[in-house]
């Protein structure tokens, strides 16, 4: 699970260095777009923490430790405003497919995952417009 709370801090993160690295004509709907990839990605991690975490009488891992991994995660931004949104739409794959694996453990927990998974299959679908 924690993997997927790595990813998750990566695409925040991401998304967030394409909203101010974005430029050009079409700045201003990238800027927008990539807020709304942002938002709501905090209150997923924090149902995942505590679901899976603390409903499970788990520990749940400390942020230094997450943001840590999940630094390495973050692609390269570049001048290149579709390449960019590009690695974003890989990374958000990624965690979808790390979603897929992590299925069937318990109900309450699929939930989650299938919450998380739905809000990031939209977004990503936004990405693929601007292909």
């Amino acid at each position: 699970m924690i993997t997927l709370i790595e990813l998750l801090e990566a695409i925040k993160n991401y998304a967030k260095d394409i909203h101010y690295h974005a430029h050009g004509e079409s700045f201003y709907g990238i800027h927008l777009l990539m807020d709304r990839v942002y938002d709501g990605l905090d209150d997923k991690i924090d149902q995942i923490k505590e679901v899976c975490y603390l409903g499970a009488t788990e520990e749940v891992p400390p942020s230094k430790d997450i943001i840590r991994v999940a630094a390495a995660y973050i692609p390269d931004i570049t001048e290149d405003n579709k390449a960019n949104i590009g690695r974003l739409s890989d990374l958000i794959a990624r965690t979808l497919d790390e979603i897929a694996r992590l299925k069937g453990d318990s109900a309450a927990k699929d939930a989650v995952l299938d919450a998380v998974a739905e809000d990031i299959q939209l977004k990503r679908g936004l990405l693929w417009r601007q292909k």
